[in-house]
């Protein structure tokens, strides 16, 4: 009898360094800061859109620490001019963007850290970031987050199916809605309310 002996040696491709330092920063402590987040992308399809801007902004229960913030802009060839309208991003800003999806992605891992992400409807801009981290070979975002329209609904007993845009709790909150559609305006403007939405959970 013949016997043959096969090696099915596995071949691991290395993960990049910035993965496995944000997966680390799970085994730290606790990070002080929220962060707040949004993303600007080419359309609505999570599987086929793309990213072209990400905005993100520390901050805490009583300060915004608008020098601790990021605003990535993403180079970008594909043009949804639908979208045009709603971000004001045009073709010219995004080609001229030096960094690429991957970098916009890493440089935001390593600002976020372990921190809690705060966005309005967050579902897809976590969505958005995982499908990127796909493309890459990596895994999912590990991060909690909280999501300021459901917050918000929840602390109005409002129906879960009823939609709350960011103009109206910006409303709601008489909050002056500067910069709007813009990655990191967004962002900053999620951090402010959900500092509103957590003094009304604390009263």
């Amino acid at each position: 009898m013949i016997m043959a002996w096969f090696n099915f040696k596995t071949s691991t491709k290395d993960k990049p360094r910035f993965w496995e330092e944000y997966l680390l920063s799970f085994k730290s402590s606790a990070s002080p800061y929220f962060v707040a987040f949004d993303c600007e992308t080419t359309g609505l399809d999570i599987r086929k859109d793309r990213l072209l801007s990400i905005g993100a902004v520390r901050f805490t229960a009583e300060r915004i620490q608008v020098h601790q913030s990021i605003e990535l802009m993403v180079h970008q060839t594909k043009v949804n001019h639908d979208t045009i309208a709603i971000h004001g991003i045009l073709p010219s800003t995004t080609q001229e963007a030096e960094l690429s999806e991957n970098d916009a992605v890493k440089q935001l891992l390593e600002f976020i850290g372990n921190s809690p992400l705060v966005g309005h409807h967050i579902r897809f801009d976590v969505a958005i970031i995982d499908q990127a981290l796909k493309r890459m070979g990596l895994g999912k975002l590990k991060n909690k987050t909280y999501d300021t329209n459901l917050l918000f609904k929840q602390q109005q007993h409002y129906p879960v199916e009823q939609n709350i845009s960011l103009d109206d709790l910006c409303a709601h909150f008489q909050l002056k809605a500067e910069n709007r559609h813009t990655a990191l305006g967004d962002a900053y403007l999620t951090a402010l309310i959900h500092q509103r939405l957590t003094m009304i959970h604390e009263r």
